[in-house]
């Protein structure tokens, strides 16, 4: 055997038994931190009385995916996104602001932040060009076990996060693990939810059957959109008077329902301004604008240009990208 074989042998030996003492250490202080914990257990005072769960549901219809490019991200949600799904979306490398509703929370690499369902959403201000973001977005049957985590501030992610993340990751890649899937992304969610900032962005009551109530207010709405809807209308359809309506909606989002209204028929002029050759008084036709004057102006205020500059703005960037 050559001397450099030599060598290099007792370097990768030597790299085993570093890594192995590593381990040993890792799992004596374990099985010692075990030990300390078990010392401290009390007998139980009933043996068939004990903790029973309270609103801990576990996420279901579970997706994971990434996005590496601060470009590709900012495209994916312009105009803002809304839809029924929950995301945790963690900054693994890079930094940037989310858009919540009314809110601009800034995103720092470490940290994690809900996005509750029906919440408009979008990213701006994001550095580098390479980033590693990682969206973990679920369904799940009540929110009144994650309730801290609504319209809470980013959580910084601890050692046990991370782990259960990877945990999350490793489940996700490996089908014959996808069953294991739901019990980690719930522990990470119960750890956020721990862990979550007692300072609220908004004011938020519990949410019990809120997102089913949205999910069918949503429905009415955009089975509505191309012709104009009054609120009243709206509560009618809905079974309930405006004044009721109105309250409902602010309780659970925190938000204005007029508001939440128009973002909805902006967020279809946007893509209809986006991806069809639709004139511009007929995009406004298209989402329940009386006129293209008032169409042109509301778009104005809310998106900072003209439904045409924007259209034209949206082919320049097209074709950049082609």
């Amino acid at each position: 055997m050559h001397k450099s074989e030599k060598t290099n042998n007792s370097r990768t030996d030597h790299k085993f038994i570093k890594n192995d003492s590593i381990y040993s250490l890792r799992l004596a202080r374990d099985i010692s931190e075990t030990e300390r914990l078990a010392a401290r257990i009390a007998e139980p005072a009933d043996y068939f009385q004990g903790v029973r769960a309270k609103g801990s549901v576990l996420p279901e219809n579970i997706l994971c995916f990434k996005r590496l490019s601060a470009s590709g991200l900012r495209h994916t949600t312009n105009p803002p996104d809304q839809h029924h799904r929950c995301i945790v979306v963690t900054a693994v490398r890079g930094t940037g602001r989310l858009c919540l509703d009314a809110a601009s929370i800034f995103l720092n690499e470490g940290q994690a932040q809900f996005i509750a369902p029906f919440q408009f959403h979008s990213y701006m201000d994001l550095q580098p060009e390479a980033i590693c973001w990682i969206f973990l977005s679920f369904e799940i049957p009540s929110l009144q076990g994650i309730d801290p985590l609504r319209l809470s501030r980013p959580r910084t992610l601890g050692a046990t996060e991370w782990v259960l993340l990877r945990e999350i990751l490793q489940c996700w890649l490996t089908p014959e693990r996808h069953a294991l899937l739901p019990l980690h992304a719930g522990l990470f969610l119960a750890r956020l939810a721990e862990a979550g900032s007692s300072k609220k962005l908004f004011p938020v009551s519990a949410p019990h059957s809120g997102a089913a109530w949205l999910a069918r207010l949503n429905s009415q709405i955009l089975s509505r959109l191309d012709r104009p809807l009054g609120l009243a209308q709206l509560a009618d359809a809905l079974g309930s008077s405006e004044s009721r309506l109105r309250a409902k909606f602010r309780q659970i989002t925190g938000g204005s329902l007029g508001r939440h209204l128009r973002q909805l028929r902006l967020q279809k002029a946007c893509g209809l301004l986006c991806n069809t050759t639709i004139p511009v008084n007929g995009v406004a036709a298209q989402c329940g604008f009386d006129s293209v004057y008032t169409f042109s102006r509301t778009f104005k205020d809310a998106c900072g240009v003209s439904p045409r500059t924007y259209r034209n703005q949206s082919l320049e960037g097209a074709g950049a990208t082609d």
